[in-house]
């Protein structure tokens, strides 16, 4: 048995293909499908099976896409009654060439959860999706705060389940938990064993009321496009226009569009802040692109992607298709001249030898990062709300934990014509900077 790893990890995911030399099944692969697509072809197997542990939340699936292409069947757990793919009933068997697959019911992070037991031999290894994840599990509030303690008891069963019922030396491999905000805390290492988490996971160490309370009380914000995924994927829509040709928009036009629509730079933060169009906001495709653009614009707003080649685009039309955007109203590779505008970029360092009672600090980071500790005369706004918020008019400088995101702050508010700086520094520069924290003790919420 070869498993072979495909990684999103601009969504903090990963997929698999499970091979027995000759046939394949793949495991949640996301859209667009050609990291499993290549993951077959290169090693000439037949791809037999297509499986989904659950309805994504979090990225549009790829599996109806890789069926269409590979003539594969597309399995999902028959309850969730997704166009097009066969149901799979947990307790069934089936096989995969030499690879024998066991269905296993581990409801909690979705309500029809499955998660897949594949052996050869002595060999063996689970796929987990959601449910069991490194040191950790799946959240359970993504289907709404009313189902959340309730899934919550249903995953510590889950995990439960598959603790006990599986050996020690099982490998365990989850889609979540790599970043992704389905993970309810940050997981370690990318594969773990069942021995090694009946030692340490929180399913395992604790009684189910404790268990319940404890997942509840860590659940941090998650992107709000999550909405909108578990639809999209129950349709099984397998199209593929995020490839379709776009127009291509006069550069000097762009500045003009700005103002009736987002204009959105895909370039590395510096190259844009240097310099960019004027009302453009940046969110740079070497980063988590699509789930803070995702997170960021309102949804299904008309938007347009410029960047620095034809490249730089089409990794960003890839990762938006992640989320199913497909089509932007158009790209533009704009020249120097039409690129007036500039961002300050800064350090802690600097914010410490500047900062005066004329000066608004805000902390773009998410509430749980905010709430473990933050400069003293700070202000708070995620990025995420960011394009909604009021905030003063005088000078304006914007921190994240590392400057990804105090860039993409601080151009949403140069595109509302505030005076604006982007810290663009570790924050643990900011102990050295001299910088004072506040520590806060309680428990987000």
């Amino acid at each position: 048995m070869q498993i072979i790893p495909v990684d999103a990890s601009d969504l903090g995911n990963r997929s698999y293909v499970v091979t027995d030399g000759v046939r394949a099944i793949a495991i949640d692969p996301p859209r667009p499908a050609s990291g499993a697509l290549d993951a077959v072809r290169s090693r000439s197997l037949t791809l037999e099976v297509i499986v989904e542990t659950h309805l994504h939340n979090d990225h549009v699936s790829g599996a109806p896409e890789l069926a269409a292409a590979t003539g594969a069947i597309h399995a999902v757990c028959a309850d969730e009654h997704v166009h097009g793919a066969h149901g799979l009933v947990a307790g069934e068997t089936f096989w995969v060439g030499a690879l024998c697959v066991e269905v296993v019911a581990t409801p909690g992070h979705t309500r029809h959860h499955q998660s897949f037991v594949v052996s050869e031999g002595d060999d063996c290894a689970v796929f987990t999706g959601g449910s069991l994840l490194v040191g950790t599990v799946g959240r359970t509030d993504l289907l709404g705060a009313d189902l959340a303690a309730g899934l919550a008891a249903e995953q510590w069963a889950s995990v439960r389940r598959l603790l006990d019922g599986l050996p020690g030396d099982a490998v365990v491999h989850p889609t979540h938990g790599f970043g992704s905000f389905c993970s309810a805390t940050v997981s370690q290492g990318t594969e773990t064993t069942i021995g090694a988490e009946r030692q340490v996971n929180p399913a395992a160490q604790l009684d189910c009321d404790t268990f319940v309370t404890t997942l509840l009380a860590g659940f941090g914000e998650y992107p709000s496009y999550y909405t909108y995924m578990a639809a999209r994927n129950r349709t099984g829509c397998s199209a593929t226009d995020y490839r379709d040709p776009v127009p291509v928009l006069p550069a000097g036009d762009l500045a003009d569009l700005a103002r009736h629509m987002w204009i959105v730079d895909v370039r590395p933060r510096a190259p844009f802040a240097a310099a960019h169009v004027a009302g453009a906001i940046n969110v740079g495709v070497d980063g988590p692109f699509a789930v803070y653009l995702g997170w960021t614009m309102p949804w299904e707003s008309r938007f347009a992607l410029v960047g620095a080649d034809e490249a730089e685009l089409s990794r960003a039309r890839r990762a938006l298709a992640h989320i199913g955007i497909d089509r932007p109203a158009g790209i533009a590779i704009p020249p120097p001249d039409v690129q007036s505008a500039r961002l300050r970029r800064a350090t802690f360092a600097e914010l410490a030898t500047e900062w005066t009672d004329d000066i608004t600090v805000i902390d773009v980071r998410r509430r749980d990062e905010w709430d473990s500790g933050h400069l003293e005369g700070a202000q708070h706004v995620p990025v995420h709300q960011l394009a909604d918020a009021v905030v003063p008019d005088g000078p304006i400088w914007l921190h994240c934990a590392a400057g990804y995101r105090a860039v993409l702050g601080a151009s949403l508010l140069q595109r509302n014509g505030l005076e604006v700086v982007a810290i663009d520094d570790a924050w643990a520069a900011a102990d050295a900077a001299g910088l004072p924290k506040a520590a806060v003790a309680s428990a987000y919420r």
